[in-house]
Protein backbone atom coordinates (compact mmCIF):
# COMPACT_ATOMS: atom_id res chain seq x y z
CA UNK A 1 0.00 0.00 0.00
CA UNK A 2 0.90 3.57 -1.37
CA UNK A 3 0.10 6.20 1.20
CA UNK A 4 1.86 9.87 -0.12
CA UNK A 5 2.11 12.59 2.66
CA UNK A 6 1.62 16.08 0.94
CA UNK A 7 2.59 18.65 3.82
CA UNK A 8 0.91 22.20 2.94
CA UNK A 9 3.56 25.01 3.61
CA UNK A 10 2.99 27.42 1.09
CA UNK A 11 0.93 29.86 3.17
CA UNK A 12 1.52 33.87 3.63
CA UNK A 13 1.42 33.61 7.27
CA UNK A 14 -0.93 37.08 7.18
CA UNK A 15 -2.59 36.67 10.86
CA UNK A 16 1.09 35.22 12.48
CA UNK A 17 2.50 38.06 10.92
CA UNK A 18 5.64 36.15 10.54
CA UNK A 19 6.63 33.17 8.44
CA UNK A 20 5.17 29.80 10.66
CA UNK A 21 7.45 27.44 9.23
CA UNK A 22 10.38 28.85 10.58
CA UNK A 23 9.46 29.37 13.99
CA UNK A 24 11.25 28.20 16.76
CA UNK A 25 9.55 24.93 18.43
CA UNK A 26 11.02 22.04 20.72
CA UNK A 27 14.48 21.84 19.37
CA UNK A 28 13.89 23.15 16.11
CA UNK A 29 11.67 24.74 13.88
CA UNK A 30 7.54 24.09 13.26
CA UNK A 31 7.94 23.09 9.82
CA UNK A 32 10.81 20.68 10.81
CA UNK A 33 9.15 19.27 13.45
CA UNK A 34 5.87 18.22 11.00
CA UNK A 35 8.36 17.00 8.78
CA UNK A 36 9.68 14.61 11.40
CA UNK A 37 6.03 13.48 12.73
CA UNK A 38 5.20 12.27 9.48
CA UNK A 39 8.41 10.99 8.17
CA UNK A 40 8.53 8.74 10.92
CA UNK A 41 5.18 7.70 10.33
CA UNK A 42 4.47 4.71 7.82
CA UNK A 43 3.73 6.84 5.11
CA UNK A 44 5.49 5.64 1.55
CA UNK A 45 6.84 9.44 0.14
CA UNK A 46 6.49 13.02 2.02
CA UNK A 47 6.19 15.79 -0.53
CA UNK A 48 6.37 19.52 1.08
CA UNK A 49 4.71 22.05 -0.81
CA UNK A 50 5.90 26.02 -0.50
CA UNK A 51 4.53 28.94 -1.64
CA UNK A 52 5.84 32.19 -0.35
CA UNK A 53 8.93 32.56 1.50
CA UNK A 54 10.06 28.81 -0.03
CA UNK A 55 13.41 29.76 -0.60
CA UNK A 56 14.19 30.18 3.33
CA UNK A 57 12.20 27.08 4.20
CA UNK A 58 14.05 25.10 1.23
CA UNK A 59 17.73 25.75 2.70
CA UNK A 60 16.03 24.81 5.94
CA UNK A 61 14.55 21.68 4.89
CA UNK A 62 16.29 20.31 1.29
CA UNK A 63 18.69 17.76 3.85
CA UNK A 64 15.61 16.03 4.87
CA UNK A 65 14.04 13.06 3.18
CA UNK A 66 10.70 14.55 1.70
CA UNK A 67 10.49 15.84 -2.15
CA UNK A 68 9.67 19.57 -2.20
CA UNK A 69 7.68 21.11 -4.96
CA UNK A 70 6.92 25.24 -5.45
CA UNK A 71 3.67 25.95 -5.57
CA UNK A 72 4.14 29.14 -7.93
CA UNK A 73 0.21 30.48 -7.37
CA UNK A 74 0.38 30.15 -3.86
CA UNK A 75 -2.44 32.91 -3.73
CA UNK A 76 -5.01 30.82 -4.90
CA UNK A 77 -4.90 29.17 -1.71
CA UNK A 78 -4.39 25.56 0.01
CA UNK A 79 -6.67 23.64 -2.68
CA UNK A 80 -4.12 24.87 -5.47
CA UNK A 81 -1.33 23.23 -3.67
CA UNK A 82 -3.24 19.90 -2.80
CA UNK A 83 -3.95 20.20 -6.81
CA UNK A 84 0.07 21.38 -7.56
CA UNK A 85 0.94 18.47 -5.48
CA UNK A 86 -1.91 15.77 -6.82
CA UNK A 87 -0.93 16.51 -10.24
CA UNK A 88 2.83 15.74 -9.75
CA UNK A 89 2.22 12.53 -8.02
CA UNK A 90 3.16 8.67 -8.62
CA UNK A 91 -0.36 7.86 -9.96
CA UNK A 92 -0.10 4.49 -8.34
CA UNK A 93 -0.42 6.08 -5.02
CA UNK A 94 -3.41 4.60 -3.03
CA UNK A 95 -3.80 7.08 -0.83
CA UNK A 96 -2.79 11.07 0.16
CA UNK A 97 -2.23 12.19 3.61
CA UNK A 98 -3.41 15.86 4.06
CA UNK A 99 -0.98 17.38 5.68
CA UNK A 100 -1.23 20.91 7.56
CA UNK A 101 2.67 22.45 8.07
CA UNK A 102 0.96 24.35 10.77
CA UNK A 103 0.01 21.40 13.22
CA UNK A 104 3.72 20.24 14.89
CA UNK A 105 1.74 18.55 18.12
CA UNK A 106 0.66 15.98 15.86
CA UNK A 107 2.28 12.62 16.78
CA UNK A 108 3.01 10.13 14.24
CA UNK A 109 1.07 7.54 15.61
CA UNK A 110 -2.01 9.95 14.61
CA UNK A 111 -0.62 9.25 10.96
CA UNK A 112 -0.45 5.49 11.64
CA UNK A 113 -3.85 5.35 12.97
CA UNK A 114 -5.31 6.56 9.98
CA UNK A 115 -3.35 4.24 7.66
CA UNK A 116 -4.10 1.36 9.45
CA UNK A 117 -7.61 2.29 8.72
CA UNK A 118 -7.58 2.77 5.45
CA UNK A 119 -6.09 -0.54 4.60
CA UNK A 120 -9.25 -1.81 5.56
CA UNK A 121 -11.24 1.27 3.55
CA UNK A 122 -9.06 1.58 0.96
CA UNK A 123 -12.14 3.22 -1.29
CA UNK A 124 -12.52 6.35 1.75
CA UNK A 125 -11.79 9.35 3.47
CA UNK A 126 -10.37 8.77 6.73
CA UNK A 127 -10.82 11.55 9.16
CA UNK A 128 -9.56 11.17 12.44
CA UNK A 129 -11.99 13.17 15.33
CA UNK A 130 -11.48 13.62 19.30
CA UNK A 131 -14.50 14.68 21.15
CA UNK A 132 -16.91 14.68 18.18
CA UNK A 133 -14.97 16.51 16.41
CA UNK A 134 -13.35 16.12 12.69
CA UNK A 135 -9.42 17.14 12.38
CA UNK A 136 -6.72 17.15 10.34
CA UNK A 137 -5.51 15.35 8.96
CA UNK A 138 -6.90 13.54 6.17
CA UNK A 139 -6.30 10.69 4.47
CA UNK A 140 -8.02 10.46 0.74
CA UNK A 141 -8.53 7.44 -1.48
CA UNK A 142 -6.91 7.73 -5.40
CA UNK A 143 -10.07 7.36 -6.48
CA UNK A 144 -10.96 11.00 -5.68
CA UNK A 145 -8.26 12.46 -7.72
CA UNK A 146 -9.85 13.86 -10.63
CA UNK A 147 -12.20 15.26 -8.21
CA UNK A 148 -9.86 17.30 -6.13
CA UNK A 149 -8.16 18.03 -9.80
CA UNK A 150 -11.24 19.54 -10.41
CA UNK A 151 -12.23 21.55 -7.65
CA UNK A 152 -12.25 25.38 -7.78
CA UNK A 153 -10.16 27.55 -6.11
CA UNK A 154 -13.00 28.65 -3.66
CA UNK A 155 -13.75 25.18 -2.60
CA UNK A 156 -11.69 23.35 -0.14
CA UNK A 157 -11.21 19.50 0.50
CA UNK A 158 -13.81 19.69 3.04
CA UNK A 159 -16.25 20.14 -0.20
CA UNK A 160 -15.40 16.19 -0.74
CA UNK A 161 -16.48 15.19 2.57
CA UNK A 162 -19.70 17.07 2.46
CA UNK A 163 -20.81 15.40 -1.14
CA UNK A 164 -19.67 12.13 -0.48
CA UNK A 165 -20.73 11.55 3.89
CA UNK A 166 -21.25 7.73 2.74
CA UNK A 167 -17.43 7.51 2.36
CA UNK A 168 -16.14 9.20 5.28
CA UNK A 169 -14.85 7.16 7.61
CA UNK A 170 -13.71 8.70 10.79
CA UNK A 171 -10.98 7.36 13.46
CA UNK A 172 -11.17 8.39 17.13
CA UNK A 173 -8.26 9.38 18.40
CA UNK A 174 -6.89 10.42 22.33
CA UNK A 175 -5.40 13.40 21.44
CA UNK A 176 -7.02 17.01 20.22
CA UNK A 177 -3.76 18.09 18.70
CA UNK A 178 -5.74 17.25 15.22
CA UNK A 179 -8.02 19.89 16.20
CA UNK A 180 -5.29 22.88 16.67
CA UNK A 181 -3.75 25.33 14.53
CA UNK A 182 -1.17 27.86 14.42
CA UNK A 183 -2.77 30.99 12.62
CA UNK A 184 -2.02 33.72 15.31
CA UNK A 185 0.95 34.61 17.81
CA UNK A 186 -1.56 33.67 21.03
CA UNK A 187 -2.01 30.30 19.38
CA UNK A 188 1.68 29.63 18.72
CA UNK A 189 2.23 30.72 22.53
CA UNK A 190 -0.11 27.76 23.61
CA UNK A 191 1.51 25.40 21.33
CA UNK A 192 4.59 26.28 22.74
CA UNK A 193 3.44 25.90 26.33
CA UNK A 194 2.26 22.39 25.00
CA UNK A 195 5.12 21.25 23.88
CA UNK A 196 6.95 22.33 26.57
CA UNK A 197 4.90 20.54 29.36
CA UNK A 198 5.29 17.80 26.91
CA UNK A 199 9.19 17.71 27.56
CA UNK A 200 9.05 18.63 30.93
CA UNK A 201 6.72 15.24 31.35
CA UNK A 202 9.01 12.81 29.65
CA UNK A 203 12.20 14.26 31.51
Amino acid sequence: MEIVAVILAAGASTRMGRPKMLLPFGDSTVIETVIGNVTTSRVTHTVVVLGYGWTQIFRLIEHLPVEIIVNPRPERGMICSVQWALAQMNQSADGMLVVLGDQPLIPAWVHNALITAFAYHPENIVVPTYGGKRGHPVLFSARFREEILGLPEDKGLNTLLHAHPEAVYEVPVDTDTILLQMNTPEQYQQMLERIKAIEERQD
